[in-house]
């Protein structure tokens, strides 16, 4: 990528964006999970890698094991008005139970059905792909900095890693090596512009590749979402705020107004969540021969939160990082991605017979398509919430 010619150096480019992506997959994900090895040693380097191309792994570990594995695919209301209205609390009065992984990494973006619908996000499924390739790049200059400077990930705190003096000292120190080979020396060998180009063209393969694999995870036909808090907030007698599962999966009602989306409720009296028409999505395939399942049982909702693609495929697996399994993944974050591909059908046995939804695609060519239509529903269709049905925004 150095001394080669500039055409080839561009080859040379993506080829790294393809292999860091392999690098925050097969690597740094299963070592900050503490999958990689046994050895905890072996772990931490393994997780190290995350800074070795370019991003933190103490941001990443923040993000996603205390925000998106705890709360996948909840959105906390009262702290999203709060957003929308530019006003904040001390961290210590934040309720920090939200899911910032997948609803924060893309502005411009309607990816929660509880969120505000702009004129722009009927168009989102068109811009999307685009717009992911730019996924690594922003964590890199924009969400790492920001971190290590307030020492809080939007929501929560993140003073247990950036607290520490010699956790800022590795977060620096990587910076600095990663912008010598990444951007200095490209420079230096092909001049300014082209060096940066290289740079550019590096990160968004990377952020291309690496978000096509995982936002079909959460982000498509049929995934469930979660709600909380908001000044309409439902509560139980016990003054705790209502959980809400809002289900896209498409209903069988022909009425127009529920036509792509129900909303489900989940108490913490355990109750069986509604949709608009009045179905429970997990009654509809309940087995009699065992207990029900809780809606709110945790399992159960990392289930209903999260879709696999290609289940059983040995090469997609690793290619994926085992994000083509991610409801094996969510439930077993602990254990290495490699051992998915032969307990996913235990998995899948396992949800048929205690009544758990358990949504497959069977490639990722179809996982994409269906991503790209639940946007565009997202972006341009009716929104049900609770037992109302409100037009958030009208098709031109």
């Amino acid at each position: 990528m150095y001394t080669s010619t500039f055409g080839m150096a561009c080859l040379w480019s993506m080829c790294m964006g393809v292999w860091a992506h392999f690098v925050g997959t097969c690597i740094q994900h299963d070592g900050n999970h503490g999958a990689f090895s046994q050895s905890k040693f072996i772990n931490k380097a393994a997780g190290w890698t995350m800074d070795m191309i370019g991003a933190s792994g103490y941001t990443w570990e923040i993000q996603h094991m205390l925000g998106h594995h705890p709360y996948t695919n909840l959105l906390d209301l009262t702290e999203d008005e709060k957003k929308q209205m530019e006003e904040d609390c001390p961290m210590e009065d934040k309720d920090q139970e939200s899911d910032p992984d997948v609803f924060s990494s893309f502005p411009l973006m309607r990816m929660h059905p509880e969120h505000k619908p702009e004129w722009y996000h009927k168009y989102q499924h068109y811009y999307a792909p685009l717009l992911f390739a730019f996924m690594t790049i922003a964590k890199v200059f924009q969400q790492d900095f920001e971190i290590v400077f307030s020492h809080r990930l939007y929501h929560i705190d993140a003073h247990c890693r950036y607290g520490s003096v010699w956790n800022r000292l590795r977060f620096w120190i990587m910076k600095v090596i990663t912008t010598v080979y990444m951007v200095v020396l490209p420079c230096y060998f092909h001049g300014i512009s082209k060096g940066l180009t290289l740079f550019v063209l590096g990160h968004l393969t990377c952020g291309e590749v690496l978000a096509t694999m995982f936002i079909v995870n959460h982000v498509i036909e049929g995934v469930a979402y979660a709600k909380k808090g908001g000044n309409s907030a439902d509560k139980n007698e016990d003054g705790s705020v209502v959980l809400r599962l809002i289900s896209t999966t498409p209903s069988n009602n022909n009425d127009a107004t529920t036509d792509n989306n129900d909303t489900t409720t989940v108490a913490a009296d355990q109750r069986r969540p509604q949709t608009a028409t009045g179905r429970t999505p997990m009654l509809d395939i309940t087995v009699s021969q065992h207990a029900p399942v809780p809606l709110n049982d945790w399992a159960a909702v990392q289930c209903q939160t999260s879709v696999n693609w290609s289940p059983g495929s040995w090469f997609w697996n690793h290619v994926s990082g085992g994000l083509s399994h991610q409801i094996e993944h969510h439930l077993f974050p602990s254990v290495c991605h490699t051992h998915y591909v032969y307990v996913q059908d235990v998995v899948q046995q396992t949800c048929e017979e205690y009544g758990v939804p358990y949504q497959s695609e069977p490639s990722l060519y179809v996982a994409y398509g269906k991503m790209l239509s639940h946007l565009k529903t997202l972006g341009s269709e009716l929104t049900i919430t609770g037992n109302d049905t409100t037009e958030k925004m009208k098709q031109s």
